[in-house]
């Protein structure tokens, strides 16, 4: 059986990989995009949702799937970058529908 979650070497795991410095930053309206390039043969990500922002672990853990999945089905695995998403505390005002297309423009600005 083919597993359809993201594979453990595209993720961000540990402190260490989500400090450092970041080359680009992009903001939008419900989450800000940091990004370098790492020296693996994938893209990695890594998702920061702060208790802060988003008070209810179900909706921080819904957030969470959603990026991740967008990633996994995305073209972003094919690039040697390392992504960090951040969530703004405006995250709680928006729809499943608008984050999943906020985040495909945040990848898209990304690309340029």
């Amino acid at each position: 059986m083919i597993s359809s979650k993201l594979p453990r070497e595209s993720r961000l795991c540990g402190a260490a990989n989500y400090t450092g410095r970041f080359a680009a930053k992009i903001r939008s309206g419900h989450f800000i995009l940091l990004s370098r390039e790492n020296s693996a043969s994938i893209g990695r990500i890594g998702v920061s949702l702060s208790k802060k922002h988003i008070p209810l672990a179900v909706v921080r853990n819904r957030v969470r799937r959603q990026v991740k999945e967008l990633f996994r089905t995305s073209d972003c695995l094919a690039r040697s970058e390392d992504l960090v998403i951040r969530a703004t505390k405006e995250i709680m005002k928006a729809d499943l529908v608008a984050i999943k297309l906020e985040l495909t423009q945040l990848w898209s600005q990304r690309k340029k």
